[in-house]
């Protein structure tokens, strides 16, 4: 599956000054995840893949009916895949005791702190940016996710750096890699996560 976003986020400060984009392009092959694997909080029930499939009105009985999905060889109800990477990978935006998810101060830029979906770890070394934006994402599917199943993110490799000047700004288009497991140790996907890191332009430039 490839997806075009193109969709500008809340400003996303990151870099640092010691650094320019041939430092994130010698880091390209390099897994910054630190060995932190990003487990899902809740195994997989059936009424979490009907509550998925209904607003979509995803009407195959793989989804809905664990006898016909057993009988089609599959394990329980089959979990679609546009529910993998981010749905059935949740870790929690909150808990009791953690700092409020909120701004706190008036900055109309300003959002929520989200859940993560990948492996935090250290910084890609690259230079100052303020801005980003999702470009693209692929995502190879290997075994089925199904009713039963906890899943787990691992890894996250920059595999590719383009540094570009473009209407909206300066800086490089990037590309990361992490894999998807289940319980049993499984591959289930791999997706690979592309984005755009920049400073706009300011006004009058061209």
């Amino acid at each position: 599956m490839t997806t075009s976003e193109n969709q500008p986020v809340a400003p996303t400060r990151s870099g640092d000054s010691q650094f320019t984009w041939d430092d994130t392009i010698a880091a390209i092959g390099q897994d910054f995840a630190s060995g932190v694997e990003h487990v899902a909080d809740e195994v997989i029930d059936s009424t979490a893949v009907e509550r998925f499939c209904e607003p979509w009105e995803m009407g195959s009985p793989l989804h809905w009916d664990k006898e016909v999905a057993k009988q089609a060889g599959y394990l329980d109800k089959v979990v679609p895949w546009s529910a993998i990477k981010q749905t059935f990978t949740y870790s929690g935006a909150w808990r009791p005791g953690d700092a409020t998810r909120f701004p706190t101060d008036m900055n109309k830029d300003a959002t929520a702190r989200l859940g993560s979906f990948s492996p935090t770890g250290r910084s890609v070394p690259k230079p100052p940016t303020s801005t980003g934006i999702v470009t693209d994402i692929v995502i190879e599917f290997f075994e089925p996710v199904c009713v039963g199943d906890r899943l787990s993110v691992k890894g996250n490799k920059l595999v590719n750096v383009r540094p570009r000047t473009t209407r909206i700004g300066e800086g490089a288009f990037m590309n990361r890699e992490s894999e998807f497991y289940n319980q049993r140790g499984e591959l289930v996907a791999r997706a690979n996560s592309g984005g755009f890191s920049y400073n706009p332009q300011r006004q009058g430039q061209s």
